[in-house]
């Protein structure tokens, strides 16, 4: 574990794999109509957090990769933004 968190590629990988892995569970839990508060904001939680981590870690990158990695992780930050502004937004429009 100690050589994984060394790997900054490793890591950053990693987090955009966890990060897509999260936006199906929470695209799947609005389809099936499954909404659970507790689950949402455990996977909206687990989302933020493993996308700040690697984009903090793509900032040590070595190389052509570093552009791309970063560029990625500040697209699903600003997903995550924009989908807590509307959430909060349109809050009180639902039924």
């Amino acid at each position: 574990m100690k050589n994984f968190f060394k790997n900054a590629l490793k890591v950053s990988i990693a987090s955009l794999v966890i990060s897509i892995i999260l936006y199906v569970v929470i695209i799947g839990v609005f389809l099936l109509s499954a909404v659970t508060a507790g689950l949402i904001q455990i996977t909206v939680s687990i989302l933020i957090l493993s996308t700040i981590v690697g984009f903090i870690y793509a900032f040590f990158i070595k190389g052509k990769q570093k552009f791309i990695f970063l560029s990625l992780h500040f697209v699903s930050i600003c997903v995550i933004s924009f989908g807590v502004y509307l959430s909060i937004a349109l809050r009180d429009f639902a039924p």
